[in-house]
């Protein structure tokens, strides 16, 4: 009888064992399925991420030009009309920040 139990209980640990060996299998597979849809899901991301920047860049680049282009555009403005000052003018100008910047 004390044979018949043992066997049993034998008989019941390897089916245990059989068990546990099935559920790490399901478990491995499990996560390395995990892990694929992970690596999947950051590649998707960096590549969202990167036409995000470069969009972002472009956008500063144009708004940077723009900025550029109407600073160009003033400076040539307000050369032109200095260009058009005579020499009189010019003496008056000059001699009235002279007095502001020498002392007496």
């Amino acid at each position: 009888m004390e044979k018949d139990i043992l066997s049993e209980v034998i008989e019941v640990e390897k089916e245990i064992q059989k068990c546990l060996e099935a559920e790490k299998a399901t478990s491995r597979d499990w996560l390395e399925k995990v892990k694929k849809e992970s690596g999947d899901e950051l590649v998707r991301e960096e590549k969202i991420l990167k036409e995000s920047l470069n969009k972002s860049i472009e956008a500063a680049k144009k708004e940077a030009e723009l900025k550029a282009a109407e600073i160009v555009k003033q400076t040539e403005a307000r050369a032109e009309r200095l260009a058009k000052l005579n020499d009189e003018t010019l003496v008056g100008i000059v001699g009235k920040q002279i007095t502001r910047i020498l002392p007496g």
